[in-house]
């Protein structure tokens, strides 16, 4: 049976266009046609046949079989309780399969449910959303016109996606401006985004940032690390952080161009107790390798971070990945449609099952906590002596990690935010009038990137271990 690339589906997260949910580990996909021939005489299936016909003819507004019958599909999944186990409208699915093949229909937002409601996340450099002004933090209140407050993730991205060249207008609540609705125009692109980017580092370092195991991963990774051998990589940093997982199968050929070939890469169990080895199918680099990770490192991707560290002795670097340790497999539908169910468990090379409990790092590092906060620029402006908000609450964080004296970072902004503003003010030349402006919102943004390009503590950590190994090897 060909096993599915496990997703993890329990994130809330969508990329419009790009993702639907976070990741597993798949191996493809069934082929439409299903032969089934249950047992319909049961008093089970009499009850489903029953409840059936009572709601398609006698409920007092009329529902579409389309509707009852995607509702029973998704109870039987629901009832499971396995988050991993989905049912895909056919809109959600082709956004599933576009993800795995690295080609994409949409504007180009990442999307989650927040307090706030639909908020998107990212936005992708080049996409139809950079391109017309969306921002990470607005909030999406409207789509075409139509209001999608209270919507699922899932409607709101259906609302969404559409054809190639077809315009599409997002209204958004900003940070900036919470009262009024910003619409955005812009046409629904296809969007290639490689899932591979490398670059040279500092002392014979390359590094490799792996987004997502997709189809194409693997030549993307053999390609990559070619390239970083040409420019001198002596020793590589694979970095996996918010690697929601993929295909099975990419991530033992990626884990083959750093394991000997032969050696046990995962291993996977099924509901008969039934063991299936997947080995290394080389040549296995003998480039020394570190591992980043996070707690969004999941499935496919902890797969090959376990087998490089069991395997190889790669060190892992980071915090306590997500611990999904499931496989899935998928069964497409005529009308378009996916169902996504666990079919089993998968081990590391040592015999580990990870599920819930994620890898440990052999360097345990958090990022600093400023790392998440948002621009000030994005907030509503003017701020000033005697607000009391979570924008100011964002600002005396920032200026706190900036080092400059605040004696407090509740929101409330006392006197010593006022004097720690107007010494911003002063190094650039403002006037010293103690409120935020756009103008000085601009200064504190520019040096808190500026903070941000050295404050990626795990990456200097990776940095410091993948030395180490370049000395020994």
């Amino acid at each position: 049976m060909k096993r599915g690339a496990s997703f993890r589906a329990a994130a809330g997260t969508l990329i419009l266009g790009i993702v639907i949910g976070a990741g597993g580990t798949l191996l493809g996909l069934k082929a439409e046609n299903v032969s089934l021939t249950p047992g319909t005489a049961s008093p089970a299936f009499q009850k489903f046949f029953s409840a059936y016909h009572l709601l398609h003819n006698d409920y007092y507004v009329k529902e579409s079989n389309t509707t009852l019958l995607n509702g029973a599909v998704a109870g039987m999944t629901n009832s499971i309780g396995d988050p991993f186990t989905d049912y895909f409208p056919p809109v959600d699915a082709q956004q599933f399969t576009q993800m795995l093949s690295g080609s994409f229909v949409g504007i180009g937002v990442t999307i989650e449910q927040t307090q706030n409601g639909i908020e998107i996340q990212s936005v992708m450099t080049d996409s139809p959303a950079k391109k017309a002004g969306l921002l990470p933090h607005d909030v999406i209140v409207e789509v075409n016109g139509k209001r999608v407050t209270g919507m699922s993730l899932q409607k709101v991205s259906s609302l969404v996606v559409g054809p190639v060249g077809t315009p599409v207008t997002i209204g958004v609540h900003r940070r900036s401006d919470p009262g009024h609705v910003i619409d955005f125009t812009m046409k629904r692109a296809k969007i290639t985004k490689p899932s591979v980017m490398t670059k040279m580092l500092s002392g014979g370092i390359g590094y490799m940032q792996i987004s997502v195991v997709a189809q194409n991963t693997a030549g993307e990774v053999s390609q990559g690390l070619a390239d970083l051998q040409k420019q001198g990589a002596k020793v590589l940093i694979l970095d996996l952080r918010g690697n929601p997982g993929g295909y099975l199968n990419v991530a033992v050929n990626i884990a083959s161009d750093f394991i000997p070939k032969g050696k046990l890469i995962v291993q996977t169990e099924d509901r008969s107790l039934h063991i299936d080895k997947l080995t290394s199918k080389g040549p296995g680099d003998k480039l020394p390798v570190v591992v980043l990770m996070d707690q969004n490192t999941a499935s496919a991707a902890e797969i090959l971070s376990a087998a490089l560290h069991d395997d190889d002795g790669v060190p892992l670097v980071g915090t306590r990945s997500f611990g999904k340790g499931t496989v899935q497999e998928t069964q497409a539908y005529p009308d378009g449609s996916t169902l996504k169910y666990t079919v089993a468990k998968w081990l590391t090379p040592t015999g580990a099952w990870i599920n819930k409990k994620g890898l440990t790092p052999t360097y345990p590092v958090n990022l600093p906590s400023y790392v998440s906060l948002p621009s000030i620029s994005s907030q509503k402006l003017p701020l000033q002596e005697n607000q009391n908000s979570t924008t100011v609450q964002y600002l005396q964080q920032t200026l706190k990690a900036l080092k400059y004296p605040v004696d407090r970072t509740d929101g409330y902004f006392d006197a010593s935010t006022k004097q720690a503003v107007m010494a911003v003010q002063k190094q650039a030349g403002l006037p010293q009038t103690g409120v935020v402006d756009s103008k000085t919102a601009a200064v504190i943004d520019k040096r808190f990137q500026a903070l941000l390009l050295n404050s990626d503590t795990q990456l200097q950590k990776a940095e410091a271990v993948a030395k180490t190994l370049e000395s020994s090897h």
